[in-house]
């Protein structure tokens, strides 16, 4: 006869290791840190993706203005027939308001026959333009218009873009906050120093030959100074 064996006989070695109290303990606590690691593990994977979703979900849309002030100076030279002169202007924020930065500058040229000669005495040739040097500008702006002439007694306009970028238009971009969105504009040090500009007349000689001509000119420098401050409205 075959003897059956007792169901409290027959068990694995996995059942025996857990009903040994010796063996349950520390595998009851390795399983609870097991758990602990891996939750913590897919937690964090999931607030990493979750903060790199926010990085753009969270970005909000900004519409950027500027605010302008100018000033000008001016400077009057008496500059004799095939001579040039060489005038600086000195720029600051003194005549500004504050968290304002230099964006441009603009020069007027401007002359007018001074010779009281009979009939129609020509007027005088003047050359002016902005001399490239230490003062912190964007020289290579193709916006800019650095020399220019004049035979007939017009105005000369020059103009020189100081702050990187600098038009006063308004435009909109995304950023996270106001900080961010307004840093481009608010580097200091542009369009601050010595602005040097340089004017040549050529004197015509007067029609009328027994008219006594003229050997120099009065010219007048403008320097118109433009100033911004940056505005942000979150929209």
């Amino acid at each position: 006869m075959v003897k059956e064996e007792s169901p409290e006989t027959d068990f694995s070695p996995a059942l025996m290791f857990l009903r040994d109290e010796e063996t349950r303990g520390p595998l009851m606590v390795f399983g609870l840190v097991l758990v602990l690691v891996t939750a913590k593990i897919f937690y964090s994977m999931a607030i990493k993706d979750s903060y790199l979703h926010d990085e753009v979900r969270f970005e909000d849309e900004w519409e950027l203005s500027f605010s302008e002030e100018t000033t000008t100076l001016t400077e009057t030279v008496l500059v004799a027939d095939g001579g040039e002169e060489d005038i600086e202007f000195s720029i600051d924020l003194s005549s500004f308001s504050e968290n304002y930065r230099i964006g441009q500058v603009q020069v007027k040229v401007s002359y007018s026959e001074t010779n009281q000669a009979i009939g129609n005495d020509p007027c005088d040739s003047v050359q002016a333009s902005l001399t490239q040097d230490s003062y912190l500008a964007q020289w290579t702006d193709s916006n800019n218009t650095l020399s220019g002439g004049s035979t007939s007694c017009d105005d000369i306009d020059l103009s020189l873009r100081t702050y990187p970028g600098y038009d006063g238009q308004n435009y909109k971009l995304m950023a996270h906050n106001e900080v961010l969105a307004t840093e481009q504009w608010k580097e200091d040090g542009y369009g601050l120093g010595q602005l040097n500009v340089k004017v040549q007349l050529d004197v015509q000689q007067s029609q009328v030959p027994t008219q006594n001509d003229d050997d120099d000119e009065t010219i007048q420098i403008d320097v118109v100074v433009i100033a911004f401050k940056v505005n942000a409205e979150k929209i």
